[in-house]
């Protein structure tokens, strides 16, 4: 089975989405997927925050347009997304203890879909070296 290592940092919701649509088309083909979250991502891990439609400064300029396009395309429940993402193949969620630190976040604070907190070097040694593809966003 192929693999892939993903390092999510970008924490606007059009960034996530990028993520978890590449994750739908990977799980499609059998890819097994590693996700880090790190960086100022982690603050879209919690439940208050994970559908929140805060947009980059690119996307933002469509604002009511985008809106509109992702609520077309089923793509505004994110939290909706990254479960049934999981349900349907290999995907692992990580949350970077660093990146946690800094956010003043705590495991509790996450999402359930967050399989581990786990530190850079341990994701970088475990999952990156193995990967066939290693992506960042």
């Amino acid at each position: 089975m192929k693999s892939l290592a993903i390092i999510v940092s970008g924490g606007s919701a059009n960034n996530l989405i990028q993520v978890l649509t590449l994750l739908m088309a990977a799980v499609h083909s059998d890819v097994k997927a590693r996700v880090l979250f790190r960086d100022e991502s982690v603050f879209r891990l919690t439940p208050a925050a994970i559908n929140r439609l805060e947009l980059s400064a690119a996307y933002a300029q469509g604002g009511q347009g985008v809106a509109q396009r992702l609520q077309k395309l089923d793509l505004v429940d994110v939290h909706k997304l990254c479960r049934d993402i999981k349900a349907s193949g290999d995907v692992k969620y990580y949350a970077c203890s660093s990146s946690l630190a800094i956010a003043g976040l705590t495991r509790e604070d996450l999402i359930p879909e967050i399989d581990e907190v786990r530190g850079l070097p341990a994701f970088l040694i475990e999952d990156v070296a193995s990967a066939d593809k290693v992506l960042t966003f």
